[in-house]
């Protein structure tokens, strides 16, 4: 059986990003979707190499029982999606840490002559949902577009998955944008799960405020 795996990363529980993993919890249940969650801070995962797992890197081998266990979890997933704030432009570093460690050589993928040939094409799809302080034309012009160009286009693109999207919500400082996102100010306008594993997903705002338990936080 093929599952979504959703792979969150957020320590604050009253965050956006928080709500966002909630509604899309919310849509794959009434869709009937079956999925797992990976969270990463929850999890206590290390996103940094000690000496004795970078000396296995070349050979493709993994020392930490999460990293093992995220492998596993993948071997049978259909469609990741990856939830999680932008700092400083860039993914946070238990996400670069997650590529690092659970992407190995000869599990995720494979060098050659002309480039990566990627091992989890069973993978069809991944959907990158990010907050950022910045807007997102600021992250894609002038930020190095490091999600876009590095995640979205190099590295699950080198891994095999051939269906990738990424979807950002900009401007969290001015908009004071939270988890009411999911639940009141924002709705999802579309966030299509089918089946056939093919998925569309847009955002737009919802102009009446509601009120939510949820706090506004600078980092999302």
């Amino acid at each position: 059986m093929s599952f979504t795996t959703i792979i969150y990363a957020h320590p604050y529980d009253q965050s956006f990003n928080y709500g966002i993993l909630r509604r899309v919890q919310q849509l794959l249940d009434e869709k009937g979707e079956k999925y797992r969650l990976i969270d990463l801070y929850a999890d206590g995962f290390n996103p940094a190499y000690t000496k004795e797992e970078l000396a296995l890197f070349n050979q493709g081998k993994a020392l930490d029982p999460l990293v093992l266990h995220y492998q596993e979890l993948l071997k049978t997933t259909n469609r990741l999606i990856f939830i999680f704030p932008i700092w400083w432009a860039d993914m946070p570093a238990i996400v670069i840490g997650f590529e690092d460690k659970v992407f190995l050589k000869t599990f995720a993928y494979v060098p050659t002559a002309t480039g990566l040939k990627g091992n989890l094409s069973h993978i069809k799809e991944a959907l990158v949902i990010s907050t950022s302080t910045a807007p997102t034309w600021y992250l894609k012009w002038f930020g190095g577009n490091g999600i876009g160009k590095a995640m979205v286009g190099h590295t699950l693109k080198g891994i095999g998955i051939a269906k990738r999207r990424w979807l950002n919500f900009g401007n969290m400082d001015n908009h004071r944008r939270t988890a009411a996102g999911v639940y009141g100010r924002f709705e999802p306008k579309r966030l299509i799960f089918r089946r056939s594993i093919t998925f569309t997903a847009e955002f737009s705002a919802v102009r009446k405020q509601r009120r939510t338990r949820y706090k506004s936080h600078p980092s999302g």
